[in-house]
């Protein structure tokens, strides 16, 4: 990847309530839909846009490692 550029998985977003699928609820995830905006919309197709959305990162405190 070029620097500059952060990598979103795609995941499977099987952590919800109500899903019927049992290998899937065994290894849940967050899908790409949970972090994006389902109103940003590519103006050349019309269609959603999950490319080349802009993020913004924060550092975090490190967790001390003697917990």
């Amino acid at each position: 990847m070029m620097a500059g550029v952060v990598s979103l998985p795609h995941g499977f977003g099987h952590g919800r309530d109500g899903v019927q699928l049992g290998v899937a609820t065994s290894h849940p995830g967050v899908s790409v839909n949970d972090r994006t905006d389902d109103q940003l919309i590519d103006v050349l197709s019309g269609n959603a846009a999950f490319s080349g959305v802009p993020v913004t990162l924060k550092a975090v405190a490190q967790v001390a490692a003697a917990e």
